[in-house]
């Protein structure tokens, strides 16, 4: 019978142990490493104002690339498609977002320089290659 409790005790000992003091336990490396979605995380992007209620925008990367003209969704955001994504833009602050159309998933979510002119009538904006704004 002391030869069972001695077996039992032993058993639990080694089970408990290694938790207890975890510098006896074993080790075991784990890498972690990021994984981007993208190569650069601040496509270059660019941006024109159409009219006071639209914007051309232009988004390159790797092999990503969007072209297309946003409308305004609101008072700060312009919205626009293709087929395979969704921009969200506001120019006030110049912060973008580009998800996938089919899943959601979010591709790129950075900022650019604010864009001046925005809501403005472009007929009455200065042309800085012709004029000084």
């Amino acid at each position: 019978m002391n030869y069972f409790k001695l077996m039992m005790f032993l058993g639990i000992f080694s089970t408990i142990l290694p938790f207890s003091f975890p510098s006896i336990a074993l080790e075991t490396n784990v890498n972690i490493n990021r994984i981007e979605i993208a190569q650069n995380r601040d496509p270059e992007t660019y941006v024109k104002v159409q009219d006071m209620n639209s914007l051309v925008m232009q988004i390159d990367e790797g092999e990503y690339r969007f072209r297309g003209i946003l409308k305004r969704a609101g008072s700060t955001e312009f919205v626009g498609n293709d087929r395979q994504s969704r921009v969200i833009f506001n120019p006030y602050n110049g912060h973008i977002q580009v998800f996938n159309v089919a899943t959601g998933t979010e591709f790129y979510n950075y900022y650019i320089d604010p864009v001046s002119g925005v809501g403005e009538d472009p007929s009455t904006m200065c042309d800085p290659d012709t004029e000084p704004c």
